[in-house]
């Protein structure tokens, strides 16, 4: 509803100009972009990860109410409106463990709906290449070093200049998604630019 609207734009009304990551005014760059710590371009989340939207993907997430993902992708439609146009949607992959217990990828989900909605099409290109520990379990300093190298291309498809939107469902360090913008950028892309639901809160 409009409330819920109002209220999503409220709380990402002044954020990091490369993370996304709500900060105080009149700063434009939070602590951490300002050491270049990113290799994706921006970021953007529709909301924090609380409340209702905390629990709509954990519905969509683990107990496989995933039409969830469609107004959540409406959500998170207008959070990537700045970063339009783009040439691709990319998903982030999952673990393969946890495809094996939930039977889908929620990020896929998320992926598909955005497509449908900004008229661009979707692509499932990256793979995990490596075992490593579930980034819910660690610090977050531990996380940037658990994915380093984890991910690449399932395809030989070429990038060159394109500009990808990259999708998952919640950031909370963005190394997930740091990862995932070295491989796509390894492809050729010339922009990744990234986008989810919700994003935590710095702790």
């Amino acid at each position: 509803c409009q409330d819920c609207l109002d209220k999503l734009s409220s709380e990402m009304a002044w954020v990091c100009r490369i993370c996304g990551a709500p900060i105080r005014q009149p700063l434009l760059i939070c602590p951490d972009c300002r050491k270049n710590l990113y290799v994706f371009d921006c970021q953007r989340s529709a909301g924090i990860y609380q409340g209702d939207l905390r629990n709509a993907i954990a519905r969509m997430k683990f107990q496989g109410d995933r039409w969830l993902s469609r107004p959540l992708a409406h959500l998170m439609a207008r959070a990537a409106a700045e970063f339009l146009p783009v040439d691709l949607i990319v998903p982030i992959p999952i673990e393969p463990g946890s495809r094996v217990r939930r039977g889908y990828n929620q990020a896929q989900d998320l992926a598909t709906e955005l497509s449908s909605i900004i008229d661009v099409p979707a692509m499932d290109l990256l793979a995990r290449q490596k075992r490593y520990a579930h980034q819910a379990e660690l610090r977050r300093n531990m996380r940037w070093r658990n994915l380093t190298e984890s991910m690449s291309s399932k395809t030989d498809i070429n990038l060159r200049g394109q500009r990808v939107l990259l999708v998952d469902d919640v950031t909370t360090t963005g190394a997930t998604l740091d990862e995932a913008a070295r491989a796509l950028k390894t492809m050729g892309a010339e922009k990744v630019f990234c986008v989810t639901v919700a994003r935590t809160l710095r702790r």
